[in-house]
Order: structure tokens, then sequence, then C-alpha cells
């Protein structure tokens, strides 16, 4: 599933590349910069950072320790097209499924309760079309703060070491039936789709190093020899419980290994004098940067595998006959070298 993500991630870049370049023959619009961008509050210094090494087989253990479920139950496979080992899980008599997999170093984490998995189709939809149906407010099952604990409670399980914040928004039983209806095209009638309108709560888990984000958007093509990783966990609650759990990118961080000066100023000139050299036919801006760290995988990435590396995430919002498109630009913070990711 990983590979055809970054597959798509990188035909999807392409295709646009491709679309604003055929755009902009007779432009005359130059890159503006947003007053986000330019009154930013940015760091001056940064860090590399040791990824240790990790044992999936007790991480195995614990993810089974936490389910109540027998290691021994656990089937393996692999995939070496990405260095993928797998280990998987399924109840016949609830229909849950549990899986650990590790790509490279990496490790992963997913669980499904009785074959729920549009709840996680439900919970993407939302994030990827920026739908306004969120609110901040607590439903009857279970307050913000309970659902609050069990994540904590899971996360101390798995044995998750980053520094974490939680975010959890509201979705009435109302606004996921319109969205079932506007984006699966599915009726809430159905037997087997009526169990997915209820109330619930999406749950995102952000990492961070020394209050420095860990990347959460994924990039480039493994096979291709370089992705840009994403560490991402999110869940989504009921009033039956955990219905689903996603957790990827997991690394467990070690020592310091180098001080990175940091100059955001340079950053943002390095991107003007990119575009600076680009005919532009629409109105272009750089609405976000960033500083993250970033872990690089993939068979030329030499010794970055093995290092959360800064970077600078800088987002160019273009609008193309009334429709926003996000282009992401990934620079190295120490080398201010963009990184080619596709």
């Amino acid at each position: 599933m990983n590979r055809n993500f970054y597959k798509i991630m990188s035909v999807v870049v392409i295709l646009f590349f491709s679309y604003t370049k055929f755009q902009t023959v007779n432009a005359s619009s130059e890159l503006s910069i947003s007053s986000e961008v330019m009154e930013g509050d940015y760091a001056t210094e940064a860090y590399a950072y040791e990824i240790k090494q990790q044992d999936i087989l007790k991480f195995l253990e614990s993810v089974a320790r936490h389910h109540d479920v027998d290691e021994g139950e656990f089937e393996y496979s692999s995939i070496p097209e990405v260095s993928m080992d797998r280990y998987s899980y399924f109840s016949e008599s609830s229909n849950d499924s549990v899986q650990v997999s590790q790509v490279e170093n990496s490790l992963a984490y997913g669980y499904t309760r009785n074959n729920g998995y549009m709840f996680y189709d439900i919970q993407n939809v939302i994030k990827e079309n920026n739908l306004d149906i969120t609110t901040d407010d607590e439903l009857g099952f279970a307050t913000k703060d309970e659902i609050q604990q069990e994540v904590e409670n899971l996360i101390h399980s798995l044995g998750i070491e980053l520094e974490y914040a939680i975010n959890i928004q509201s979705v009435t039983a109302e606004e996921v039936n319109n969205l079932l209806d506007e984006y699966f095209n599915l009726e809430a009638n159905n037997i087997e789709i009526s169990r997915f309108v209820t109330d619930l709560y999406m749950v995102s888990v952000n990492f961070s190093i020394d209050g420095i984000p860990i990347n959460s958007f994924a990039m480039g093509d493994y096979e291709a020899g370089v992705v840009a990783e994403d560490t991402v966990f999110q869940l989504t609650f009921t009033e039956n419980g955990l219905e689903n759990a996603d957790l990827r990118g997991y690394n467990a961080v070690g020592e310091k290994q180098k001080e990175i000066n940091l100059d955001s100023q340079e950053i943002i000139s390095l991107i003007e004098n990119k575009y600076a050299n680009i005919i532009i036919l629409n109105e272009t801006q750089l609405t976000s940067l960033e500083l993250v760290n970033l872990h690089l995988l993939g068979s030329k990435t030499s010794e970055e595998s093995e290092l959360y590396i800064p970077v600078w995430l800088g987002i160019i919002e273009q609008e193309v006959d009334g429709v926003t498109y996000p282009t992401y630009v990934f620079i190295d913070a120490e080398t201010k070298k963009e990184l080619t990711l596709f």
C-alpha cells in the first residue's frame, strides 16, 4: 500500500508540473510571499538525530499484549520490493484485524475493529478535502479527556518514545451520512453501511523532536530510490470504542549528531530565485514555510536513512481557474539544496 501511495504522489506532482508549464507560456506573474511566512518566528539552529535500530519482534510483542493476542497467532509475510516484513492477525469471531510491519527500520501498526475500514476512509476524505465538518464539541458516548487518556495509554503500550501532541475533533452522525452520500455514493439505509453513520471522534497524533515536528507529508518513489517518509498516527473512536488505528513511519530517536545553523530568510530567497526563472501565468504564493525533521527511505539515501535531518518544507499555492494547487518543496537545512523526490 505504501509503495503505491508514493508512486501515485509522484505521478500527481509530475502531472501538476507538466500542466502548469503548459499553462504558463505567455505569463507575467511572479511568486509572492505571504505575510505569515515573512513574519514567521523561525528557529536559528537545529540538529540531526540518530535513528536507533528497532526490533520488529519486540514491537510485535507490545502490540500483541495490548490487544490480548498471542504472538504465535500472527502470520508472517514479506514484500521484498519495498524491504517490508509484516505480521498480520485476523479474528474469525470478531472480524478484528491487527498488523505490524517494518520497512527498512521504520515501524508501522494498524488495527481495525469488525472490518470497519470505512472509518479510515471517512477520516481521510475529511482531511484530504479540508472539509469543514468537524467541531470541538464533546459527544455523548465519551468526553475528549477520556479519549485522550485512551490514546495516551495506547502510545505508552506501543512503547513510543517521541514527543507528541493529540488533536481530537468531533463529527456527528448527520455529517457522516452526508459525506457517505456525496463522496462515496453510499446510502445509509444499506445494512452494511448504516453502522458507519454514527457520532465519532477523529484523532490525529503529531510527533516531534525537541519541539520541531516530524514530517507528516509523504513524497517520492521507493522503487526510484528515495522517499520523504511521513510519520502519522490517526485513530477513530465511536460508542463502541476504538474503531481503527493507523501508525506509520515510526522511528526511535537516539543522540544528537550535529548542530546546523538556520537562516529562514536565505531559504525564502532561494525559493524566490527558483521561481524568478519560471514563467508563471497564475497567482502563485509561498503560503507556508516550516522546519521539520525528515527521515529519507530508499536505496539512494545512503547515510541519511540512519538520521532524522532538519529540512525546510515550503508550500507554494497556485490558483488555476478558481482551484488551488499546492506544490511541496523540501530544502535540506544544512546543504540548502532542494531534495529531488521524483
